[in-house]
């Protein structure tokens, strides 16, 4: 994998981690320059198309966070049978290997990295994602402190698939709530009970629950209770404890409501102020409240069955028999007519008469007791719905419909409810009473201004002004490559926060194509003329009887071809030697001796990688005499970013060179021959 290149993008440079169900590497990003987290999913998931589906959409629905506590995922993508996702790269360490490499973490840095954890996962059940796998291992801390959560919305598609890497499963089980070690509903509250098991285990060193396999574990989360060792006693405050204690209830009503509310507490313990642990029990209110004489018998009823219950075991009888004892006296034999006793056949039909009214009396007070019983339903979903509907569809079942509180919802309209307690799908009683909370619509902000920025300063600046990143598209343009040059909608324009901001963004400039002139037989003014979009690179001379003078003979880049325009093509131009330079051939040995006594060197020229067209001049200066041996324009990305410039000297001598690269001085030295 190492130096493949991922969607024609993404460049992956190291392997820095794998899990149960992806490889991680460090890549750079080739369009944006910037090095990001790539995550391979293994091979074993590949070939489920459910899963890869669910996986997709999850992962796309966590990359509409934007939290500074929260792993930015930047893109999913699928190159042959490699499927990955690009997140951003943190430098630190995880979690599990600071508490590993510590033992514990001192009570005042536990709290304020479950704190910055909560920050995350208020951002995220706002939206309406669970993370579900809230864990050491998906937490990162930079060296500055600062906490990220990753793999949001990920957790989902894997459990909703199957897994097949066990190790995975028995990573995540010692943080699992107990509905989710049942199999049950998941909501924002089984985020915040893994984030108790985890502070735990920041403050103690180990979890709480430990056994010999996964289901062991899962029990240990459903019916046991997290408590203290003594050896923690005077290291931990009490407040601390209990806030852990509240999060781990087994009972979900009995946990935190949200992360807000958790992150309220944290904030007085901080300030050495005690929060208020009152824990309220939403069942022991549904129990105590008596709507009308239905439950009250109902629960007269109860208490009897318990009193009989107790005393039927006293007598070493079960309740089956006591009743049986009952239904046996209704069927005693009567006696038969006779003419003695007639007192006692009176007093039999005063007995039986008097049981019968009895009998007839407690089946009509059960049969008043089941119609005056409240009746049970299954309460709807009632999120997304506006309050006054769900309120008129609850009323005719009977049902108490309040609000809880309200807030501001980029997601939910106006006057619809964002969450409900209980959840959708719990039994109730007729006068129950639902709370809800309703959205008061978005918050309306200032829309930051975006042209001229960088894209890969884009989810920062939105980010903080609590908008979300829409369509990017690009086109050409005189702007450097990566240069914002709209947006939509405009700058300074007021919009509800959580709303997309789409920009489009300069390529650079268009390379556009020309075709290569045939110039070899043209005489050298007509050539400069017509080489229109080309360059005229460097010029040489040399000698051909056959031809004309001053016509070219020879041209860098073949006619007929096409080619970038403003493109450099050298040319060779044929020039006939005069008599007298002909009679100059005709020189003696000493002459050509002295020719030959020339050293030839080269001048290295190092050029700067952050420079698109750059002019270099190099002068040389001999026997108190300067001239110029070299003057061109060139393009840095059509060389390997370093010149060669040949000069020429008498063997013996020294001569001076002066460089210079747009007008600066690169080099003033001597260069010995």
């Amino acid at each position: 994998m190492l130096g493949k290149v991922l969607g024609n993008r993404y460049e992956i440079l190291e392997k820095i981690g794998d899990g149960g169900m992806a490889f991680v590497y460090k890549a750079r990003c080739r369009l944006l320059n910037r090095i990001v987290a790539v995550k391979v999913l293994r091979s074993e998931f590949v070939e489920d198309e459910e899963f890869l589906e669910k996986f997709k959409n999850e992962a796309q629905s966590a990359a509409s966070l934007t939290q500074q506590n929260i792993v930015n995922i930047y893109d999913v993508g699928q190159d042959e049978e490699v499927h990955y996702i690009v997140m951003e790269y943190v430098e630190g360490k995880s979690l599990r290997d600071i508490i590993k490499g510590s033992k514990r973490i001192g009570e005042e840095q536990a709290i304020e990295i479950a704190r910055q954890i909560a920050l995350a996962l208020s951002q995220a059940h706002k939206k309406h994602i669970i993370h579900r796998d809230i864990k050491p291992h998906n937490i990162l801390v930079k060296e500055d402190g600062t906490v990220k959560v990753v793999d949001f919305g990920i957790a989902k598609a894997v459990t909703s698939s199957t897994v097949t890497n066990m190790g995975s499963v028995i990573g995540s089980v010692h943080y699992f709530s107990p509905e989710q070690a049942k199999g049950r509903y998941v909501d924002e509250r089984s985020d915040l009970y893994s984030l108790g098991i985890v502070m735990y285990e920041m403050l103690v060193g180990r979890v709480p629950f430990k056994g010999d396999s996964p289901v062991n574990i899962a029990l240990q989360h459903i019916n046991e209770e997290v408590t203290f060792p003594d050896f923690i006693k005077n290291e931990v405050s009490e407040d601390v404890k209990k806030l852990i204690l509240k999060l781990t209830q087994k009972n979900q009503s009995r946990r935190y409501f949200t992360a807000d509310e958790l992150i309220k507490d944290m904030d007085l313990i901080k300030k050495n102020v005690s929060p208020n642990f009152i824990q309220p029990s939403y069942e022991d209110f549904k129990t105590q409240k008596i709507e009308n004489l239905g439950e009250a018998i109902e629960k007269a009823e109860q208490q009897r069955e318990i009193i009989i219950e107790r005393h039927s075991e006293d007598m070493g009888i079960t309740r089956s028999e006591d009743f049986q004892t009952e239904k046996d006296m209704g069927e005693q034999d009567m006696p038969k007519k006779s003419g003695k006793g007639h007192k006692k056949l009176i007093m039999m039909l005063a007995i039986v008469l008097g049981f019968v009214a009895s009998v007839g009396f407690t089946a009509g007070g059960f049969y008043i007791k089941e119609m005056l019983k409240p009746k049970e339903y299954s309460l709807p979903k009632l999120e997304s719905m506006k309050f006054e509907d769900a309120k008129k569809m609850l009323e005719e079942k009977k049902i108490k419909l309040s609000i809880r509180r309200e807030e501001n919802s980029n997601e939910v309209l106006k006057d619809h409810i964002i969450s409900q307690e209980p959840q959708a799908g719990t039994t109730v009683k007729e006068g129950f009473e639902v709370t809800v909370v309703v959205s008061k619509g978005g918050k309306l902000s200032q829309v930051p201004n975006l042209e001229g920025k960088k894209l890969g300063d884009l989810t920062g600046i939105l980010s903080e002004a609590n908008f979300e990143e829409g369509v990017v598209t690009f086109e050409f343009n005189d702007k450097p490559e990566g240069t914002i040059l709209s947006q939509k909608p405009r700058a300074l324009s007021k919009l509800e926060e959580g709303s997309s901001i789409d920009v489009v963004v300069s390529k650079g400039q268009e390379v556009k194509l020309v075709i290569v002139p045939q110039l070899v037989g043209v005489s050298f003014e007509d050539a400069k003329k017509l080489m229109g979009d080309l360059r005229l690179g460097d010029v040489t001379y040399d000698e051909d009887k056959s031809q004309p003078d001053g016509v070219v003979l020879k041209q860098s880049l073949s006619a007929g071809e096409k080619t970038e325009e403003n493109k450099s093509m050298n040319l060779v131009v044929n020039k006939l030697k005069s008599q007298d330079e002909t009679a100059g051939e005709t020189q003696s040995s000493g002459d050509r001796a002295k020719q030959e006594d020339q050293v030839k060197r080269n001048l290295s020229i190092k050029l700067p990688e952050d420079k698109g067209n750059i002019r270099v001049v190099v002068k040389e200066t001999y026997d108190s005499q300067t001239k110029t041996v070299y003057d061109k324009e060139i393009k840095v990305n059509e060389t390997n970013g370093l010149l060669i410039v040949p000069i020429r000297g008498k063997s013996g001598t020294t001569k001076a060179y002066q460089i210079t690269i747009d007008g600066s001085s690169y080099y003033d030295g001597d260069v010995s021959f």
